[in-house]
């Protein structure tokens, strides 16, 4: 794992680096390969890819980033042991829609329960509450209409990208499903 994370970020800085030649290449290809109308098309969709996908992630980023700071607040007026794993775990798993807070939720509620039992019942009932709050008023007001999906389809995509790649199916299936319902939303609207 650590071999594979210090390989990925080397390559990171590399492309980092050399991201506008890339650009220029990628484009020179694409008007090599299909006719000026098309290359419009294929930049448009490029384009708005981008902007699901970076709305996204930004999104996604911010609102785990202001939960794992509640968390913190809060397991520390609580008086939980263990306060700064805690709310980071909580924080990092919280950008993994819909399941990652349990998910972070879980080994905590365990790590809690092996130093005080009550507590470990208290940190449940907040974590539930500020799920419920991150779910219902913070989540929507920070990612608005990036994605443009219903609720069904990031579930679908959720489940499916699980199932498919693990923790970052999970993640990515979101914004791969919103890409994918909109190219399929522009083909309907140009045919009809």
């Amino acid at each position: 794992f650590l071999k594979n994370l210090l390989v990925g970020a080397i390559v990171s800085v590399y492309f980092m680096a050399t991201k506008e030649r890339c650009t220029a290449h990628a484009r020179k290809l694409t008007y090599s390969l299909f006719s000026r109308d098309q290359v419009y098309w294929i930049f448009r969709g490029a384009a708005r890819a981008d902007s699901i996908f970076s709305g996204f992630v930004r999104g996604k980023l911010l609102d785990s980033l202001i939960i794992g700071v509640l968390c913190f607040i809060g397991c520390s007026v609580l008086k939980m042991p263990y306060t700064p794993l805690v709310s980071v775990f909580v924080g990092v798993t919280n950008v993994i829609p819909f399941f990652g807070p349990f998910l972070g939720a879980i080994p905590s509620l365990f790590l809690i329960l092996l130093v005080n039992p009550l507590k470990a019942l208290y940190f449940l009932q907040f974590v539930l509450a500020l799920q419920q709050l991150d779910g219902n008023v913070i989540g929507p007001k920070i990612l608005g209409d990036s994605t443009g999906l219903s609720s069904l389809w990031v579930i679908i995509a959720i489940l499916v990208g699980g199932s498919f790649f693990g923790v970052a199916g999970m993640f990515f299936g979101v914004p791969v499903c919103a890409c994918l319902y909109n190219l399929v939303a522009f083909m309907v609207d140009r045919r009809l």
